[in-house]
């Protein structure tokens, strides 16, 4: 039996340009769908910010040396890596899941200067993977007479160059060493907020600074705002 050879039914150049058009339109649609979903955000990381209590800091390797002390071929890097942890103080904003919290910190500048001393205003930025200080977002504060915390002089601005902004007489609750523990150089190398010490009767004492709620809202509607971060502001 001899069979009939297949034949295809040919199609009008109308059905041709009505399946192109369908295509077409099936491919904008599938675009549309997993382009956005591919670019839709994910949650913004959470921003914990605290008054802390130094703990412990370190200086962690450079990812750039290999482990017998080497340095890694093409392999540049700008910062300073440490670890540090704080026992948590005051809770600005942000959750806490602990007494302490432990974080990393890269600065172009060597040593945190915040850490220098024993309490500083951080914005820490929650990952699951590790913990992050927002990039020199760490600043030296000291109680107050009331009870509160201020900055000795204008950390935020004065340790780029800028002018002082905000600094107010602030009646700051402990001094900030002996004067003997330090030569003339040492203190304005050790506190570039020297203009705004007292070393009347061998202690050195801060007399001017600023609030830290004032600090705060400097932070978060200055150098946070221009990284597209958001957080509440205090209520005062």
């Amino acid at each position: 039996m001899r069979h009939a050879p297949f034949r295809s039914r040919s199609t009008s150049p109308e059905e041709s340009m009505f399946r192109s058009t369908l295509l077409v339109l099936l491919l904008i649609v599938a675009t549309a769908i997993f382009g956005r979903a591919a670019a839709a955000p994910g949650p913004d990381p959470e921003i914990l910010a605290v008054v802390g209590r130094l703990v412990s800091i370190k200086r962690l390797p450079s990812p750039c040396e290999r482990k017998d002390g080497s340095a890694e071929p093409d392999c540049i890097t700008l910062d300073g890596l440490y670890e540090a942890k704080y026992e948590i103080q005051s809770v600005l904003s942000g959750t806490t899941h602990g007494p302490e919290i432990s974080f990393r910190i890269a600065d172009h500048y060597g040593f945190p200067r915040f850490a220098h001393y024993r309490d500083a205003l951080l914005f820490v930025t929650i990952h699951a993977d590790g913990n992050v200080l927002q990039k020199y977002q760490g600043y030296a504060v000291h109680r107050t007479t009331n009870g509160s915390w201020a900055t000795c002089g204008d950390p935020y601005n004065e340790f780029f160059g800028d002018p002082a902004q905000g600094v107010q007489a602030i009646d700051f609750a402990d001094d900030l060493g002996i004067v003997g523990d330090f030569s003339e150089e040492g203190i304005r190398e050790r506190f570039p907020e020297a203009k705004y010490l007292d070393l009347s009767n061998g202690r050195i004492r801060c007399r001017r600074g600023i609030p830290l709620s004032d600090l705060y809202e400097r932070v978060r509607s200055g150098v946070l705002a221009a990284r597209d971060i958001t957080i509440p502001a205090l209520d005062r």
